[in-house]
């Protein structure tokens, strides 16, 4: 039995049915060679003999007194959280996404362990797919990933493979209790206040510059980002999208400007997203922004890798796309020069008030009068770059689906995979009902630039693929 963290708790304590706070991810694997047709049912068999490891035997238990806590169940029954299903008629992945959108609206059960694991077989080209989803107390995004992918296998003829629930990461889970511990002290120890207030205090002044018009460009002022369809209150209904691009387009892209890929990722994202509130007649005339994570680790600071959360003016009042591209660089190598200055504990403690804020709001309603921090969530993820295996079937595309952050209705993350970007799009259904001219617009946004560059994409590349259900 352990005390729940009071940061995992609080994506206990602020979820709600239309703010569900889980993380997931969906695998598609192709059989193997001459794999039989009960090849998928008889590996669901094999592996709901394989029992859980913490934090995946735990469920959570709420003491009248005092926090709440973990505790094992020692009643636990895999068939609650490993699922058999044939894929959706016709078996093709527009079916599986609309299966996905109802899968993920629900919120996870918390009088058992909080995660599930749904299988779906034969999907068309001999295909089977995997959705992973977690809640968020557990796990965050990127630790979901890297489990899931690491008990995959670079062995295509490795008989053997474990499954997530089974992997013990010893050093992640210290790696986190450290981190939460040192956030917990940070009220207490005067020395790291000392640190972080004068810090704090600079921060709120270059904020106040730039609200003054008198400089302070290096960050954006929080809440003051232009509210826009992608901030319409929550319903638990759930739109779900995915794109396939080519890593090798934005890397030439990124090398002809001399820009990062992601910035051309945030371009795609900015440009999309800029076109379809013009379609609505929403567009703003300020800028979009973004809420990206920002690494924060420190040569010879053994503590993992840090993230935080920045906030990132986009482009959206330029209209030249090359121009619109340096400007989003600019910007954002501003904030993460800036945040390269903070401390850890410093822009830990900058994250965590802005998101309580947000969260605030979200949960009181004052969210609808205050001006929201961010317009939409953008994440981009490095993944493997050699092609994995489970039991012999390779793995073919791998997609997150996030969760949607306090304020905002869009999240939008990007996982590498060999040399493809496999781009998963969540929305609030209310709030954005088709996510399908996105995806087209973040397609035709590439376009748009590399022919700006007078680029020519390869013509034996793939065609991108994309889904968005209606």
């Amino acid at each position: 039995m352990t005390d729940v963290p009071i940061l995992d708790y609080a994506f206990l304590a602020f979820e709600s049915e239309a703010s569900p706070k889980h993380v997931a991810g969906l695998q598609v694997f192709g059989l193997p060679e001459g794999a039989p047709d009960d090849f998928v049912a008889a590996m669901v068999e094999e592996i709901k003999q394989i029992q859980p490891e913490a934090p995946f035997d735990q469920k959570l238990e709420v003491p009248l007194i005092g926090m709440p806590k973990w505790v094992e169940d020692t009643e636990l029954d895999l068939d609650r959280h490993v699922f058999y299903e044939q894929a959706p008629d016709p078996g093709t992945l527009d079916a599986l996404f609309r299966r996905l959108e109802e899968l993920h609206a629900g919120m996870l059960d918390r009088s058992i362990p909080l995660w599930q694991l749904h299988i779906f077989d034969h999907l068309e080209e001999r295909r089977f797919a995997v959705y992973f989803k977690v809640h968020h107390a557990y796990m965050d995004g990127l630790s979901l990933s890297q489990r899931s992918l690491g008990v995959l296998s670079e062995d295509p003829d490795a008989a053997d493979a474990s499954v997530p629930w089974a992997a013990v990461d010893d050093a992640r889970e210290a790696t986190r209790k450290d981190l939460v511990s040192e956030l917990l002290d940070i009220a207490t120890k005067t020395g790291k206040a000392a640190l972080i207030l004068p810090a704090l205090t600079r921060l709120g002044m270059k904020h106040g510059l730039r609200l003054l018009d008198f400089g302070g460009e290096d960050l954006p002022v929080p809440f003051t980002a232009p509210r826009t369809a992608f901030n319409t209150p929550l319903t638990p209904e759930r739109s779900i999208a995915v794109l396939d691009l080519p890593l090798e387009r934005l890397r030439r892209v990124a090398r002809f400007a001399a820009v990062t890929v992601n910035d051309v990722l945030l371009e795609l994202c900015d440009r999309a997203m800029t076109r379809y509130l013009d379609e609505l007649g929403d567009a703003p005339d300020e800028p979009l922004i973004a809420q990206m994570p920002v690494s924060l680790r420190r040569p010879g600071v053994e503590r993992g890798n840090q993230i935080s959360i920045a906030i990132v003016e986009l482009g959206s009042r330029e209209t030249n796309p090359m121009r619109r591209l340096q400007d989003i660089h600019t910007k954002a190598e501003n904030v993460k020069d800036e945040f390269g200055t903070m401390a850890p504990e410093t822009a830990e403690v900058y994250t965590l008030l802005m998101q309580a804020v947000a969260q605030f709001g979200e949960t009181t309603g004052a969210g609808r009068i205050v001006p929201p921090l961010g317009n939409v969530v953008i994440s981009n993820i490095a993944g493997p770059k050699k092609p994995l295996y489970h039991r012999g079937a390779p793995l073919l595309a791998t997609y997150p689906i996030s969760t949607i952050a306090p304020g905002l209705a869009l999240n939008i993350t990007v996982f590498s995979y060999v040399d493809t970007l496999y781009i998963g799009l969540v929305a609030g259904r209310s709030a954005i009902p088709d996510l399908e001219p996105i995806t087209d617009y973040m397609s035709a946004a590439l376009d748009e630039l590399e022919a700006t560059m007078g680029l020519r994409a390869s013509r034996s590349r793939a065609r991108p693929t994309q889904y968005a259900a209606n």
